[in-house]
């Protein structure tokens, strides 16, 4: 009420004393009020322009949503039987999800969303040696799968390969050059740096196929005796504190090899690079790991909305994550091995 009360008095003010004595030539005051009611017009008409393009757009939603329910109830009367079938079934298996009672202890979403970031009490016990996080088992199980998978394209795809390429040739070449790409990428012009090209490869495949790891849902036995999900690898803060020293030290190396000393002072320039990008690693995926935990502690919420909920963030991290780390490591890599332009002379002729 005070400030409505304010600001009526000031137009009433602003109406009666000042605008009398507006001049053709305005004065401080007179320009400084003018240039505010112009903005407000612009403001105005920009909002009126945003709710045309809205309201055209809400437009082309509906009419699109109107084509896909069409498509969708002409799918469903060709295949009515099956997906009455399959109905039934989901609905069994929901009624029973209802039904049956869960376990009777129940695990605090503050101790879950805890355990899920310092691993403190759902380890898993290596080969009865020690008890390690279960993100140390899913690093294993991703580069176990990984390693082997290169064997395998290595032995019996690779000999294959033609001009003509098939369409897991096509794959694999779109993949390489895209990574290549990103890792060579810097100013809009693109380097040739072959080492740089396979770690970037190596880093950013690895980090795609961790974070998919854990749509895959694999199961594990704590030492306390309870299941547990194998988490992405990166989800782990060690285990992005190391993919980030890692990148780094290739930074660093690079460097020193084709500058010497200037290569190096110019990478410990950077200092904060190793922490910006665990921490961005750590961060992002964790995010996703955290939301879906909460999801899946209410019981409003248990069904079907963890699957779109879990799918979405893992997809987007996994793409993200993966750009960022091969962009940010072929930019640098390239700013610290690469000579800087010398500026021309003023004075030469």
């Amino acid at each position: 009420m005070v400030v409505t009360a304010g600001i009526l008095v000031a137009a009433a003010a602003i109406r009666l004393l000042v605008i009398p004595k507006f001049t053709i030539v305005p004065s401080g005051f007179q320009f400084l009020l003018e240039q505010c009611v112009r903005g407000v017009d612009s403001f105005g008409a920009a909002l009126v322009k945003l709710r045309r393009s809205l309201c055209a757009a809400a437009v082309g939603f509906v009419r699109g949503l109107w084509g896909a329910l069409r498509a969708v109830g002409g799918f469903c009367g060709r295949h009515a039987k099956e997906l009455i079938a399959w109905g039934s079934v989901i609905g069994v298996l929901l009624l029973l999800c209802l039904i049956v009672p869960g376990a009777p202890e129940h695990e605090e979403i503050t101790v879950a969303m805890r355990d899920a970031v310092l691993h403190e009490h759902n380890q898993i016990s290596l080969f009865g040696w020690r008890s390690v996080n279960p993100a140390l088992i899913a690093a294993m199980a991703v580069s176990g799968a990984l390693l082997f998978g290169a064997l395998l394209i290595r032995v019996f795809v690779l000999p294959k390969f033609s001009l003509v390429p098939g369409r897991f040739q096509l794959v694999l070449e779109t993949v390489v050059n895209l990574l290549d790409g990103l890792a060579g990428v810097a100013d809009g012009k693109s380097v040739k740096i072959p080492f740089i090209g396979a770690y970037v490869f190596a880093a950013g495949v690895y980090i795609f196929t961790g974070t998919l790891f854990e749509l895959i849902g694999v199961q594990a036995v704590t030492t306390h005796g309870a299941s547990v999900t194998l988490p992405a690898p990166l989800s782990d803060v060690n285990a992005a504190i190391c993919m980030g020293c890692l990148s780094y030290l290739v930074i660093l190396c690079g460097g020193a090899v084709k500058r010497g000393g200037k290569g190096i002072a110019a990478a410990l320039k950077e200092f904060s690079l190793p922490i910006s990008m665990s921490f961005r690693l750590f961060g992002a995926l964790l995010s996703g790991l955290l939301v879906t935990d909460l999801v899946y502690h209410y019981a409003a919420l248990c069904y079907g909305i963890p699957v779109v909920v879990g799918v979405i963030f893992t997809l987007l991290h996994a793409i993200v994550q993966t750009y960022v780390l091969t962009m940010l490591v072929g930019m640098y890599y390239k700013e610290v091995t690469e000579e800087p332009e010398k500026k021309p002379d003023e004075f030469s002729v």
